[in-house]
């Protein structure tokens, strides 16, 4: 506390602080340089904007402060001044999708009339837009002087009097606002359905010959690469974690499926450019075109990870059973990853916290209870009131306490919320639910199987025997570790033991989840996906399925032992995913290049019956070990292998280790299976 009141009272030091955490996240940006030559070169030019009695006075400052940093080479105007920050006291609201329809058909004066008089922050909201307006107007003295950008800046600058005219215009006035998005601080900033946003002015400027495919095309190359430029500042975690997710095709309200050139040309020019980010995530059904999703395989057969498929058959309904009107369901997109959010009309915060199923059950396991239990059901009896009271806790003592910050530039991105006269994260969404993420479901489900079968069943192992070799860490048992490693069946297998179980814990949990209601009156929800299935096992002892201590869990749904896709896409079609079990729900496996290069058919009639059976979302690495292998030890010579983490794309030379060893085990493991 005292070293915080220290640095508030001290900028300098604060600017210090700040350089010295920009080279610790980001010295890959800045080879060849120390610590101390790095800030000693930038101190003078950093800022960090302290809190303000006014949310609105903080942002203003802020835009009057920032440099202009643009993307060089590049058609478009994009700059991100990575020195300049803004401080916080609170959780900000990000993961999230702004309503960019708005950006393009409609203008900053439209919005000032929206505010309503009776709106205490009117003269706030209407200066922040008058400063981003002399922004703009300090930008255009700057670029006049070379002719650099100047067509781009008269194209932002439209933003405040009327709607785009143009594709090209279009697309600037989105990188315009997004990067305002990044530099206020937001994380994994969205684009919502940009396909059917664009698809408007894109025909109209093909049909009067304003403009060729062709431009279009290479309209859309650079606002990639303008986006992906900065992907070390916008990265949390780990880098490509950016939760730049560009949105495309998808059921309407009549059954049909709509798609359009765009949602083509943007599939397209992701597998041309192989980049790992910005990411594009593509809405599926069995009403969709057979060429599309052929194409969206052939993309993901590059290795790049991309699409992600998210499939309406069964998202959306879930999404209506969960409480969305029908028409903001059929009009989804995603939050950073995977998460379902509701664009303009939401505050939902859908990666607040990770459950952590194994965290309840290691702690029952240790407990002088657990070697008490006569039967599997006095197990899980035992369970579910570790799982009880571990789900009441973190709801009662950290997600009823969590406060977010005033936010000005969501509230006047958003006209739908900017009408209610409050702020976003003040009451002014019709939505405001929390989102969790969860990890260790398969560790406690093979568990629970391995403890059903070898022990109540087989009595092949006395249950306090085995739970002394497990506490000892397997340490001299590696031959009865390996029974619980590969004897079946486990997570992932399509047998009704398997699939009744998981859909028993995951009842409990949601049952769990409904007595509670968030600050704002919202409902919680969660999914069997989470980032966090190395860092959340790291302190967790050794489980019955095998794992040791400290040893990853699995992967979002996906099988052991390198269980084949289509028997894991035919488990993840029985899970239920109704009531509040809609925050992402992923499988996630990998196939060897040659598959899909050879046997492209074979994949997208995989994939198509995967869809048919009701997969909820599908993420696909495809690579092989010998490569990854080899690209860990000379990374030099795989500058640009891209694959796919826990919902992002990354170079794998930027991985920590334990991610690489990770996708090198997974992937043997694919191959071991295949053979």
């Amino acid at each position: 506390m005292q070293l915080k009141k220290t640095i508030k009272r001290f900028p300098l030091l604060n600017r210090i602080l700040y350089d010295r955490e920009l080279y610790k996240y980001y010295r890959n940006e800045f080879q060849n340089m120390t610590q101390s030559r790095f800030v000693r070169e930038n101190i003078y030019h950093t800022s960090v904007i302290r809190s303000q009695r006014s949310k609105y006075t903080q942002v203003i400052k802020l835009i009057r402060m920032v440099d202009f940093c643009p993307v060089n080479e590049n058609q478009f105007y994009y700059s991100i001044d990575p020195f300049k920050k803004i401080d916080r006291n609170k959780m900000i609201l990000d993961n999230y999708s702004i309503d960019y329809s708005w950006v393009v058909f409609s203008s900053f004066a439209e919005t000032v009339k929206l505010i309503p008089s009776t709106d205490e922050k009117c003269s706030e909201k209407t200066e922040l837009i008058n400063e981003l307006k002399r922004y703009v107007s300090r930008l255009y003295k700057t670029v006049k002087l070379d002719g650099v950008f100047l067509d781009s800046v008269q194209e932002i600058q439209s933003i405040f009097s009327r709607p785009a005219r143009h594709f090209h215009e279009a697309i600037q006035r989105i990188l315009f606002v997004n990067q305002w998005l990044w530099q206020t601080g937001h994380k994994h900033n969205g684009f919502g359905h940009l396909d059917w946003i664009l698809y408007e002015l894109y025909r109209k400027d093909i049909d009067t010959g304003y403009m060729t495919q062709i431009d279009a095309r290479n309209m859309l190359v650079d606002f990639f690469k303008a986006l992906h430029h900065n992907f070390w500042y916008k990265s949390t975690m780990l880098l490509g974690d950016t939760g730049q997710i560009i949105i495309l095709g998808g059921l309407q309200m009549d059954g049909s499926y709509r798609c359009n050139e765009l949602t083509y040309l943007f599939i397209d020019v992701s597998r041309e450019l192989r980049l790992p980010d910005p990411k594009v995530l593509l809405r599926v059904s069995e009403k969709m075109p057979d060429d599309l999703l052929r194409i969206a395989i052939e993309c993901i057969g590059t290795g790049i990870g991309a699409p992600f498929l998210s499939n309406d058959d069964v998202v959306i309904q879930s999404l209506i059973q969960f409480g969305y009107e029908s028409e903001d369901a059929y009009g989804y997109a995603t939050s950073a990853c995977w998460e379902p959010l509701i664009i303009g009309k939401a505050c939902d915060q859908n990666n607040i916290r990770t459950v952590n199923f194994c965290e309840p059950f290691v702690k029952f396991v240790d407990s002088e209870s657990f070697e008490n239990c006569k039967t599997i059901e006095d197990v899980k009896k035992g369970y579910y009131v570790f799982l009880d009271k571990y789900l009441d806790d973190f709801l009662t003592e950290y997600l009823d306490n969590i406060e977010f910050e005033e936010d000005p530039l969501l509230t006047i991105f958003n006209p739908r919320i900017l009408e209610s006269g409050k702020d976003v994260t003040r009451g002014g969404a019709q939505y405001a639910n929390l989102g969790l993420t969860s990890v260790g479901m398969s560790t406690v489900v093979n568990s629970f199987l391995n403890l059903d079968r070898l022990v109540f069943g087989e009595k092949r192992f006395a249950l306090h025997e085995l739970n002394r070799i497990r506490k000892n860490n397997y340490e001299g048992y590696d031959n009865i570790r390996k029974v619980l490693s590969t004897e079946g069946p486990f997570f992932g297998n399509d047998s009704d033991d398997v699939v009744d179980l998981t859909n028993e814990i995951m009842n409990r949990v949601s049952v769990g989840l409904a007595k509670h209601r968030t600050k704002l009156g919202g409902k919680y929800k969660y999914g069997l996906s989470s980032p966090n299935y190395i860092v959340d096992s790291i302190h967790m002892g050794a489980t019955f399925d095998g794992r040791k201590k400290g040893e990853p869990f699995g992967v979002h749904i996906s099988g052991k032992n390198g269980v084949s896709p289509t028997e894991l896409l035919s488990f993840s079609s029985r899970l239920d995913y109704k009531e509040n079990r809609i925050n992402g729900n992923v499988v996630d496996f990998i196939m060897s290049p040659g598959f899909i290069q050879n046997n492209l058919d074979n994949a997208v009639m995989l994939i198509k019956g995967g869809i048919r059976e009701g997969f909820y979302q599908l993420q696909i690495n495809v690579v092989d070990s010998k490569t990854l292998i080899d690209a860990q030890k000379n990374p030099d010579k795989y500058p640009n292998l891209v694959v796919r983490v826990w919902g992002f794309s990354a170079y794998f030379k930027d991985l920590p280790k334990e991610y690489q060893d990770n996708l090198i085990k997974r992937a043997i493991d694919a191959e071991c299976k295949s053979a």
